[in-house]
């Protein structure tokens, strides 16, 4: 409840600014409605990437794929939410319009040594902004998934990667940290390969010991399912061997 709240009382916020846009637009104001208009949208946004963190599932299939990992290493992916990771990449976008644009129109009315340190600011933050994309573009930051192979499990945040090999995991538990998390653990001296993608843009955390700390609101995902998908490969070293083929997938249109 408090998170539909959330979201309607955002929606609101975009709909008081659609309207004064309308306003200032029937006022002749182009400048107004270009910002109203701008900031709307922002809002629209944020709604939206919440509605799809809170609501949006989809089946287990439809996030799963078959990759090759370093080596050829066949193995099958369970990808995070693709709707979440493209509202992301569009909100910090369209605060980096807003920034630069503001930074444009303050440079352009600067008159008799004007607030040049409000551009400058203004400019300061459409770059930052904008590097969020660039970053998205190189790959620093992506989509995102769990990747389950024989050898092992591979966890691909936003900003972040880490690895666990099989021999080194004790086991895995679901967890409740304010939303629902899937922790496959390791051992304590584990050989545990990870490491950020980006310096700028840490927006996602690797866990504090060896870990693979599945934040289930990344996904499009019942978190019971993703568990019970999960849980199978971890505990089970027999099925690990379908892992990359099409009985993987086969398994997972039986999970319930």
């Amino acid at each position: 409840m408090r998170e539909r709240l959330a979201i309607a009382g955002t929606l609101t916020i975009a709909a008081v600014s659609c309207a004064t846009a309308v306003a200032a637009a029937l006022g002749g104001n182009v400048v107004a409605t270009r910002y109203c208009l701008l900031f709307a949208l922002a809002m629209a946004l944020v709604a939206a990437l919440g509605a799809a963190i809170g609501f949006r599932r989809v089946g287990l299939p439809a996030a799963l794929r078959t990759v090759s990992e370093r080596g050829g290493v066949p193995a099958t992916e369970i990808r995070c939410s693709g709707v979440q990771f493209a509202l992301l990449v569009s909100l910090t976008t369209c605060c980096a319009a807003f920034c630069l644009m503001a930074a444009v129109d303050v440079f352009v009315r600067q008159r008799h040594g004007g607030p040049a340190a409000a551009t400058a600011l203004l400019a300061a933050g459409g770059l930052f902004f904008g590097s969020f994309g660039a970053a998205a573009a190189f790959g620093r930051i992506r989509r995102g998934g769990v990747t389950l192979s024989a050898s092992g499990i591979a966890h691909r945040g936003w900003s972040f990667e880490s690895r666990l090999e099989w021999p080194a995991i004790a086991g895995i538990t679901p967890a409740f940290n304010g939303h629902p998390t899937i922790l496959v653990i390791g051992y304590t001296n584990a050989d545990w390969d990870r490491r950020y993608t980006t310096r700028l843009w840490r927006i996602d955390r690797l866990p504090p010991v060896p870990m693979i700390e599945v934040d289930c609101r990344r996904f499009d995902l019942d978190p019971r399912v993703l568990y019970g998908y999960l849980r199978t490969y971890v505990e089970s070293a027999e099925a690990r061997s379908e892992l990359g083929t099409e009985a993987a997938l086969a398994r997972a249109r039986n999970v319930r």
